[in-house]
């Protein structure tokens, strides 16, 4: 399949659209605008069609003189299920019987109303007989992609692919991770894709729900910047002002006495407090069961386009943190000479290598072959007695049989209508549990919400207190404690003591504390001082240490690195279990 294609990704508040080549290694951008997203359109992925929407959705194609006859749609959800397997070389022919007949391993639910498909991350081993496919499986509900077919259908277009949104960014980005650990962060308005890809293979990847959505209704509401009618207009605010306060202590909370436009940038800073939040959390989460450490840190989509905000998640992080604004080999940017193409870059990646989600319908159609033969002529009166009593029976045989099934259908027939009418019955009755499950995602939202910010605010001096009873239980008594200084990731302690000996006890016992890092205990500025009067000597030394990290459970960290979806998780790769 070759030519024009036009590719859609559905966010929240826009929907984004391009007209390019269909898997061409360098595809050519012919088209690209937004439509509004109108509320209640997409809910994780799954699509409510409006009419609003389809006429503006169709109005915006004419009016850019749209020629594509097929479209490819780039979709993320969290009922998207994928894990990373490993099977046996095989021809690739076959790679997808092996995928289905093992899929019942892979994901274990029903599975007969979901679709399959999946993708070749690598292929292991050299031998023939040790090669194995490493393959990104991936399950969607058949009904999610239904949508999207019924999209195609009102907008009379084929539906050429349905594509991951995973896959589509890591198209684009593998280019520029050739080597190396890179994280890339895809900021969307309510959502952040992270993903890591060490020497062009995806090693992991989570879903963050949190975007800059409220950030961009608090440019719009505040009026800093004057009168904002739509959110494209506050994505053109954000993308050539300075938005974002970086100056901003966490602990100054008081706008009374700022200007407009200074509250406005704390306001809007506060505003995407969980999302940074959220992205440190998974980093950290990442670090601490991989080896390899993160070269760079890249960001993109619509959160990309705010000015300042690679150097707001600087503050937090120990990595270099840069905006993706080329793409080797792609040459996107003279296609977006007026604006970022980091929102875009799904559309444009889903032409390339396309997962192909694809919704296979039950036909229902059986086509029957006959064929008749002719016999010898014969006249009427010379067929025999016997041969005309033979039909007779034939037919009263036939007869009877068709009686018989007919009146078994009808039989039928009325059992099932009866289950038909039970089965309403009980969804009337199990309408209310809606309300109380949609109450329950809500509630459970706004939890995860301020839950992501009281752990922004999470210090280690808030277990200060628990600190010093420590060193009171564990300290040789004859140690002095001179000074002590903390900070929110170490802490830095003056002690003296009589001898060497006893200051190298305590610095042992120090590294049976809980609270501290053993392996990052250092001891610096050791001295003895000689009381001439009293003959004595005084060893000091000073010992600084970096606090261990927090202990969650097992539950909670799993929370904490998918930053609590209230739809469903997503696993990572890397630990071969994810839902996006």
């Amino acid at each position: 399949m070759a030519g024009r294609v036009l590719s859609i990704e559905i966010g929240y508040s826009l929907t984004r659209v391009c007209e390019l080549d269909y898997k061409a290694k360098t595809p050519k951008v012919y088209k690209n605008f937004t439509v509004p997203t109108l509320d209640g359109v997409v809910n994780d992925g799954v699509l409510q069609l409006d009419t609003h929407y389809l006429e503006g959705l169709r109005g915006a194609i004419r009016e850019n003189g749209i020629k594509a006859k097929q479209v490819i749609f780039s979709i993320s959800s969290g009922k998207i299920a994928n894990r990373e397997v490993t099977i046996p070389f095989v021809k690739e022919n076959r790679i997808g019987d092996v995928v289905r007949a093992k899929a019942s391993e892979y994901f274990p639910m029903d599975l007969s109303q979901h679709e399959l498909a999946y993708t070749i991350l690598e292929t292991m081993g050299e031998e023939k007989g040790n090669k194995q496919y490493k393959l990104m499986v991936l399950a969607v509900p058949a009904a999610l992609l239904k949508g999207y077919y019924d999209l195609a259908a009102a907008l009379r277009l084929e539906v050429a692919a349905i594509d991951y949104a995973g896959n589509s960014l890591f198209q684009i980005v593998k280019k520029e991770c050739t080597t190396g650990t890179h994280l890339i962060a895809k900021i969307d308005e309510r959502s952040t894709l992270i993903m890591v890809i060490q020497d062009q293979k995806i090693a992991f990847t989570r879903n963050v729900a949190y975007g800059v959505e409220e950030a961009l209704q608090v440019v719009g509401d505040s009026a800093a910047w004057g009168t904002i009618r739509n959110i494209r207009q506050a994505i053109q605010i954000v993308e050539q002002n300075n938005c974002i306060d970086l100056e901003m202590d966490a602990s100054d909370r008081d706008t009374a006495t700022l200007s407009r436009e200074d509250a406005a940038r704390r306001h809007v800073t506060e505003a995407l407090t969980p999302m940074v939040g959220g992205i440190v959390r998974v980093i950290d989460y990442y670090i601490s069961r991989n080896p390899a450490v993160i070269d760079k840190v890249h960001i993109t989509g619509v959160g990309a386009n705010f000015l300042g905000m690679n150097d707001l998640l600087q503050k937090e992080v120990d990595y270099p943190v840069s905006i993706i604004k080329k793409v080797e080999g792609l040459n996107l940017e003279k296609y977006f000479k007026e604006g970022f193409f980091g929102e875009y870059l799904s559309c444009i990646g889903a032409v390339m290598a396309p997962v192909g989600f694809k919704l296979h319908e039950d036909k229902g159609k059986a086509k029957g072959k006959g064929k008749g033969k002719s016999g010898a002529a014969a006249s009427t009166g010379e067929v025999s007695q016997g041969f005309a009593i033979a039909m007779w029976v034939l037919f009263a045989v036939g007869f009877l049989s068709a009686a018989g099934m007919t009146a078994f259908s009808i039989l039928t027939y009325l059992e099932v209508e009866k289950e038909n009418v039970n089965l309403k019955h009980q969804v009337e009755e199990l309408k209310p549990i809606i309300d109380v499950y949609n109450t329950y995602v809500d509630v459970k939202a706004e939890y995860n919400k301020v839950k992501a910010m009281y752990e922004v605010t999470e210090s280690r001096n808030d277990e200060l207190y628990e600190f010093m009873l420590e060193l009171e239980q564990k300290l040789p008594a004859d140690v002095n404690v001179v000074t002590f200084t903390s900070d929110r990731s170490q802490v830095t302690i003056t002690m003296n003591v009589s001898t060497k000996g006893e200051a190298a006890a305590t610095i042992e016992q120090l590294r049976t504390f809980e609270s501290l890092l053993p392996e990052s205990i250092t001891v610096t500025a050791v001295t003895e001082e000689i009381d001439e009067e009293s003959n004595s000597i005084t060893v000091n030394f000073t010992v600084a240490a970096l606090y261990a990290p927090v202990q969650h459970g097992e539950d909670d960290a799993e929370e904490d690195a998918d930053a609590a979806e209230s739809a469903g998780e997503t696993e990572d790769a890397g630990d071969n279990a994810t839902a996006q």
